[in-house]
């Protein structure tokens, strides 16, 4: 009995630079919850903020430092479960706490002058950037290319990849999941390791 014969070769798709891989937290993709969810959880926000809002302030607390703090635990629970968009969530906080009188408008928006705030917020544009124009998966390729004749060099170029990247994508996350995993599964595959079948190795 002949041997049976080699199938084709697979073809392994490289993901293109728009690809991100798995989503990243507050990306698009992320399904939005239907009318009747969002209008319960925003329920859930107002009721929890008008509970502890209408609760006597302890002694030694001021009825203002109280009502922020109210407002504050509304907030973190408005992102936890997410009636509206985040932002949207923090902006409405943001002008309750104004309109409530609990904060001052300048007080409200002090943080917005913080030099520290637009780096971080840079930080985030910087690695967008790198991510959707495809620059860091370009900078692994190189490293692949340069490192990738043995399975311990391809080891050391994720790991220079990941080096170089970090200054401009700080978010382990979106470093990982948006440049990294896309190519490491690609090369898992071409060289015909994939869990799903079995054969990794």
């Amino acid at each position: 009995m002949s041997p049976p014969e080699p199938g084709p070769p697979r073809e392994t798709e490289i993901p293109p630079p728009g690809d991100v891989g798995p989503g990243v937290p507050g990306e698009a993709g992320e399904e939005e919850p239907g009318e009747g969810v969002a209008a319960a959880r925003l329920g859930a926000v107002v009721a929890v903020g008008a509970a502890l809002w209408l609760v006597p302030a302890p002694s030694g607390v001021e009825a203002r430092a109280w009502h922020l703090l109210a407002v504050f635990v509304a907030t973190i629970v408005g992102i936890i479960l997410r009636p509206i968009p985040m932002g949207a969530v923090a902006f409405a906080a943001a002008a309750f706490a104004v309109v409530s009188g609990t904060l001052t408008i300048s007080e409200a928006t002090g943080g917005f002058g913080n030099p520290v705030v637009w780096l971080v917020v840079a930080a985030f544009f910087i690695a967008t950037a790198f991510i959707k124009t495809g620059l860091g998966i370009r900078i692994a390729y190189h490293f692949m290319r340069v490192l990738g004749k043995r399975s311990l060099g391809l080891a050391y170029g994720l790991v220079a990849t990941d080096l170089v990247l970090a200054p401009a994508i700080p978010s382990n996350t979106a470093r990982a999941g948006g440049v990294i995993y896309p190519i490491l599964k690609s090369l898992c595959a071409s060289l015909g390791s994939e869990a799903e079948r079995g054969t990794e190795r």
